[in-house]
């Protein structure tokens, strides 16, 4: 730029700036009024200043950029080696010390079918309230519950009803009935008395809606579906409750009313069946 084309320039510039300070208060942020190099712009403290070109960097060459990143990989491998250390060492703890008592082991037992291994006594202590692995919940045995003896279970089909998502097939209709009676010895208060009631639950009648409904029934003639407890819904005591077995209590409404559709809901209910110790084999 020349010298006299340079000077007006300039002065345009300061015209620019102490316009926009009587608009604005002064001004604020770095304003540039052009891109280009040898052009003065705005500083916070209002005073000009000549932008001159940054100098080209210099490329590094390939083997360069193979040693800046050398410490990086090499740290990165130090990282990772000290996570394994650490995860075998957590291993190491865990066959050493028990997942219960998280003491060291007294009486190692190994449980056959999962390989989790206990203190003889932590497992017999677990085993009395429910036969179950207490890491992975495998059943061993049989698990029985305390569900009123009293009940009946029910299945109805109707093929002209369609569940939302299983289309094509018709509709089982699962109806539970139980009749009032005294809480056993294994209820939460023995001798209380707690009223009937009927529950109607609701299956697609497809290949998959009859798998879950037979172990359904297995569930049901060990006493697992219901208990004896304090409602959710309703908060009242002494009252049959579900017991940790989900069902579809309505035909809509999706998983938040209890209905369909719900893609994975027989694949969860068959999951929680599963750790109760009901499973197809």
């Amino acid at each position: 730029i020349e010298s006299l084309t340079r000077k007006s320039f300039i002065d345009l510039c300061r015209c620019a700036r102490k316009e926009m300070s009587k608009q604005e208060g002064g001004p604020k942020w770095k304003r540039s009024v052009l891109p280009c190099v040898g052009v003065r712009v705005l500083e916070g403290d209002g005073e000009g200043s000549l932008l001159t070109p940054q100098p080209p960097q210099p490329r590094r060459s390939q083997r360069q950029q193979q040693r800046c990143r050398k410490p990086a990989e090499d740290e990165a491998c130090v990282v990772l080696s000290n996570s394994m250390n650490s995860m075998n060492c957590i291993e190491a703890d865990d066959h050493t010390s028990c997942s219960i008592c998280m003491g060291d082991m007294v009486e190692r037992t190994t449980l056959e079918r999962c390989g989790h291994t206990f203190c003889r006594s932590c497992l017999d202590q677990a085993f009395k309230v429910k036969r179950a692995c207490p890491v992975c919940r495998l059943v061993y045995g049989q698990l029985i519950g305390n569900q009123p003896a009293s009940g009946t279970m029910m299945v109805e089909r109707d093929p002209d009803l369609e569940l939302s998502g299983h289309e094509g097939y018709g509709c089982i209709c699962i109806i539970y009935s139980f009749t009032p009676g005294l809480q056993a010895p294994e209820h939460p208060n023995p001798g209380v008395s707690y009223p009937g009631t009927d529950r109607v639950a609701y299956l697609p009648d497809s290949p998959e809606g009859n798998r879950v409904l037979g172990l359904l029934r297995r569930a049901f003639e060990q006493r697992l579906i219901f208990t004896i407890g304090t409602s959710m819904t309703t908060g009242m005591h002494n009252v049959i409750t579900w017991n940790d077995i989900h069902h579809k209590t309505s035909i809509w409404g999706g998983p938040r009313c209890f209905g369909y559709p719900d893609p994975t809901y027989l694949v969860r209910v068959t999951e929680e069946l599963r750790e109760k110790g009901i499973t197809a084999d």
